[in-house]
């Protein structure tokens, strides 16, 4: 990683304003190209504000930022299931827009998969929009396979739930 890059925790006032205007932004250019409002689709990270980041970072969820020239371009936030030691959610994986398709996203993922190793984690899974193809195919090509797809009451949209042998 170049010496201007970093990737590190969000944690301060000022990083969770940061990360709400990063995930907004990133996920809004999702929310648009499926027709995703504030009121079909409330829990969708293009809708979050700065209280809602902060309960979901209650659950306990780790959430780690990459900053270029210390600007924030990208976040992933990492949670243990609580059904299984061995299993870590990898959510809220974003890089802004004007960003997209330099490699960060990899690396983003790179650094989760480091993450949940070095917490004794073997799977990584995740869950996502199963009409997004093209996010679906990246994570693919990422080695993640389908375990699941549900219909869930309050959203718009399939769950697809993908995951990965980090073994």
């Amino acid at each position: 990683m170049p010496a201007d890059r970093m990737i590190r925790q969000l944690q301060t006032k000022s990083d969770l304003i940061n990360c709400v205007r990063l995930l907004r932004r990133s996920f809004g250019t999702v929310a648009v190209e499926f027709a995703l409002t504030k009121a079909t689709a409330p829990t969708n990270p293009a809708f979050v504000t700065k209280a809602k980041l902060k309960e979901y970072l209650r659950k306990p969820v780790a959430l780690y930022g990459l900053l270029e020239n210390e600007l924030l371009i990208g976040c992933v936030a990492i949670e243990k299931s609580k059904h299984n030691n061995s299993t870590f959610y990898i959510e809220r994986l974003a890089v802004a827009p004007e960003a997209r398709h330099h490699g960060y996203g990899d690396e983003l993922l790179r650094y989760a998969f480091e993450r949940i190793r070095d917490a004794g984690g073997a799977t990584a899974s995740i869950g996502l929009m199963d009409n997004n193809d093209r996010l679906k195919g990246w994570y693919q090509t990422k080695g993640f396979v389908q375990t699941a797809c549900k219909t869930i009451e309050h959203l718009p949209f399939k769950v697809c739930y993908m995951s990965k042998d980090l073994a």
